[in-house]
């Protein structure tokens, strides 16, 4: 009796974690939920992959909560944008970056916009924000962030970047100097050799 009280005990526990779960991320046909806001994917957008983080639909669209590593999600975008916008679509501070992607062969824009604390992107071929875009945007929930500190943010994150880039290709090009001084001396072992370059590699570019 006692067995059987734990194990029911043990199944509510374990759907209980369940609903829960499926309560901050899911997907149907039409509609995902990423992170507490749901999206509802218009039409066009549909067919696409959802991995509990992310919805993505080849290389024309993708929504995706970035609130784990936002100066990686925006460095790049925000160094290479060929034009850049600051906006509030209701009540949801919005960077908007466009740039030419010779992958689509046109132009490919990036929103990040705050819904409730966390950062997201929308991701989309074209150079405005259409009216799909700005319905997604519209319906999450509203940020609770002021504009000024979000755009605050996004730039010390991208200074952020910045900075990491800078630091590995520092790395970078210290251990290609080391490796082509290396090599113009004289090593019969190519067991050491290998080794060595473990080394630098572990050493300058991993640490």
């Amino acid at each position: 009796m006692k067995n059987k009280v734990k194990n029911m005990k043990r199944i509510i526990i374990t759907l209980s974690l369940m609903i829960l779960l499926l309560g901050c991320c899911y997907a149907t046909d039409s509609t995902v939920k990423i992170n507490g806001a749901e999206f509802e994917i218009p039409s066009q957008y549909q067919g696409g992959e959802f991995n509990g983080n992310e919805y993505e639909l080849d290389n024309t669209f993708s929504i995706r909560c970035v609130d784990d590593n936002v100066a990686n999600a925006i460095g790049l975008w925000a160094s290479e944008s060929e034009f850049s916008e600051d906006l509030n679509i209701n009540n949801h501070p919005v960077r908007h970056f466009c740039q030419y992607n010779k992958y689509v062969e046109g132009n490919h824009s990036h929103a990040y916009f705050l819904s409730g604390k966390s950062v997201y992107e929308i991701a989309w071929t074209g150079k405005e924000i259409n009216s799909a875009v700005e319905k997604l945007i519209n319906n999450t929930p509203k940020s609770e962030i002021d504009d000024d500190a979000f755009y605050d943010a996004l730039d010390i994150s991208l200074d952020i970047y910045k900075e990491q880039r800078k630091d590995r290709l520092n790395k970078e090009a210290e251990y290609n100097y080391l490796e082509a001084k290396y090599q113009t001396q004289s090593h019969q072992d190519s067991h050491d050799d290998t080794r060595f370059k473990q080394i630098l590699y572990t050493y300058y570019l991993n640490r």
